[in-house]
């Protein structure tokens, strides 16, 4: 097949290289803009050659397909309202005729409105709507392909929405149609993508099996841009392991494979990017900042002022880091600046979207409707058919199945109540640790930006004023009350929501977080894990991790322990086991009972969350025991 496709392409560049302009070269040059990146060829080129040659013979269906071509460079661009407009006009121009018959265009056409989605994230789940379209029409058609690619964008729609067991399912299904079809590129694209869904959901083992075989794979794929793939996913590997020095070592041979390669430069930044953050966290804050410098140029070239932020937020850490306060001050207040303009940019670009998409519903409404007439005839036929046959069936069945079924609705209301109950207690914890997530990023990026930029401005008065001794101390100790302010603002940003539990999981965020509750005190905490090295889903994350910080910082503002001991152990899939003890002086279980207390309350509910049993024990004078059990099973 490899060699079947090879011919292919070498077919459509000799039909775009010819002399006669037809129909023939405009659709050869739009097949080589969709597929050629993938082939080591100039897609963008062939992209704007079919555009040009279509709109002078007027072909209206070459011209739309070219227009989608060329939406796909706006997304990447990040000019999402001239891909809109794009999209839109290859809507206006191409025949409204039967969406069966042209499924290839259709299939592109929801494709790219998916590709434009992504990035932006207009409606939380508009992508993977079409998408999923995109590929239904894919499948209709024999472009391999488009099948493929389609397939890769379910892939990472689902993954944007953190759905990975969504996206291991779907990249299953993708694996066996690429074995099935015996493509290299599929089965590369295939490998790659179950290997981040696993990564991303926290299987490093399945992750390292299926990224070999697509390592295996790129020797014959003979395109440099899977080379620096190869090694970029790598980098992100050790990262995630938390093997930084790894990560930096493949990072920075990455940059040097993606300047050979000519990569598109958003990709160039993201390895840029890897290197940067992995060298800050092995704390080369300097040799960090010449990386992030790096990702500044390559984010001015291509407008993307996400990678602007992202960029400075890199630096003012750095700075800080270091001691150079001012410039964090200075990059503090750009990251804001850079937020607001984004935030700004973004409700233009919703705008322009919801009008343009207006128009773009009304052409699926019509699409649904041309599909409904098509199939009206032959679903009616097996709705008769099938409406007889149950009819039969009730009669016969009705009197003997009535007790029968009288049961399973008793069942069926007991289940909706607990699911009822549940769901409550899900949308209730789910909106804490939103409105946690949204407060903490206001505090460390809006509030915190103005008081260290508020430090700086009072230090440098005090170099301007003739003051008193008195009122010298007085301006001093205002000063460090003014850094007490910032700290403590920053301490509780993070104890909201801290990046560490993200980004490296349950393990080493509990960790950090006992290490630096316990630093200069009187008491110790010592943390033992077994089982949790792998990550488990998001949300079940954050749910252990409140209980045990509820239940570390009981024990620490009530107890007067000098030791506590705090235990997270996964036995298999499905039980999560968490004990936390101190040897402090212990209460009355029977009162605090009485008491109802609010702590407590809300341990229960996140336990309950995790269909987990509680078990406190206390005496006092010799401490207290708190022994959880979950379900994670249940749970799911």
């Amino acid at each position: 097949m490899n060699a079947q496709k090879s011919q292919t392409i070498e077919h459509l560049q000799k039909i775009a290289n010819s002399t006669k302009n037809d129909s023939a070269k405009a659709a050869a040059l739009n097949q080589l803009g969709f597929e050629g990146d993938d082939y080591g060829l100039d897609g963008k080129k062939f992209t704007e050659e079919g555009l040009k040659l279509s709109t002078k013979l007027n072909i209206k269906s070459e011209k739309a397909i070219a227009l989608l071509n060329q939406s796909q460079i706006f997304s990447k661009k990040g000019k999402y309202d001239s891909a809109l407009i794009a999209i839109q006009k290859a809507q206006e121009l191409y025949p409204k005729k039967d969406s069966i018959k042209h499924a290839s265009f259709y299939s592109k056409y929801y494709f790219s409105l998916g590709m434009l989605e992504l990035p932006q994230g207009t409606e939380k789940d508009g992508a993977l709507k079409n998408v999923l379209n995109a590929l239904r029409f894919a499948k209709k058609t024999n472009d391999n392909y488009l099948t493929t690619v389609c397939y890769g964008a379910v892939g990472t729609a689902y993954n944007q929405l953190r759905a990975f067991d969504k996206a291991i399912e779907s990249n299953k299904e993708f694996l066996d149609y690429a074995l099935k079809s015996k493509g290299n590129l599929s089965l590369a694209k295939a490998y790659n993508n179950i290997s981040a869904s696993y990564l991303n959901a926290g299987n490093k083992e399945l992750y390292d099996q299926y990224s070999k075989e697509f390592e295996k794979l790129v020797p014959q794929l003979k395109n440099p841009y899977y080379n620096w793939l190869l090694v970029h996913n790598n980098a992100l590997s050790f990262a995630e392991k938390g093997m930084i020095d790894k990560a930096v070592f493949e990072a920075k041979k990455a940059i040097e494979l993606a300047k050979k390669a000519q990569v598109p430069p958003a990709k160039l930044m993201d390895s840029y990017y890897l290197t940067a953050y992995c060298l800050s966290l092995l704390k080369k804050n300097e040799e960090s900042n010449q990386y992030l410098n790096e990702v500044s140029k390559i984010a001015e070239e291509i407008q993307s002022p996400e990678y602007k932020m992202y960029a400075v937020s890199g630096f003012a850490e750095n700075y800080a880091a270091l001691g150079d306060y001012k410039k964090t001050a200075e990059y503090l207040s750009a990251q804001i600046s850079l937020s607001d303009s984004i935030s700004s940019e973004k409700t233009k670009i919703n705008s322009n979207y919801l009008h343009i998409k207006n128009k773009i519903d009304q052409k699926d409404s019509q699409l649904q409707l041309q599909e409904e007439k098509i199939n009206r005839k032959n679903l009616l036929n097996w709705l008769l058919i099938g409406g007889l046959a149950a009819l039969l069936a009730i009669a016969v069945l009705g009197y003997r199945n009535y007790n029968h079924r009288k049961k399973i609705q008793e069942q069926k209301i007991t289940k909706l109540e607990t699911e009822k109950q549940l769901l409550a207690t899900q949308s209730l914890l789910k909106g804490q640790e939103e409105e946690r997530t949204r407060i903490s990023k206001d505090l460390h990026d809006g509030l915190g930006g103005l008081l260290s930029g508020v430090k700086l401005q009072l230090g440098a008065m005090k170099g301007n004023l003739i003051l008193t001794e008195e009122n010298g101390n007085a301006f001093n100790r205002a000063l460090n009350k003014l850094d007490e302010s910032i700290s403590e603002m920053r301490r509780v940003a993070h104890n909201m929501m801290p990046e560490t539990l993200l980004k490296f999981g349950l393990q080493q965020a509990l960790t950090d977080y006992s290490n630096g509750l316990s630093q200069g005190q009187y008491f110790t905490i010592d943390c033992e894990f077994f089982g949790v090295e792998n990550r488990l889903e998001n949300s079940v994350e954050i749910v252990v991790y409140r209980i045990v910080q509820e239940l570390i910082n009981n024990a620490v503002k009530h107890s007067e322990a000098t030791k506590i001991l705090v235990q997270v152990m996964r036995h298999d899939k499905e039980h999560l086991n968490i004990t936390v003890e101190d040897n402090g002086k212990g209460f009355n279980l029977d009162e605090m009972k009485t008491k109802n207390s609010a702590g407590l309350q809300n341990i229960q509910s996140r336990v309950n969350y995790l269909n987990g049993k509680m078990d406190i024990q206390s005496v006092i004078g010799k401490g207290t025991s708190v022994y959880i059990e979950c379900d994670l099973n249940q749970n799911g």
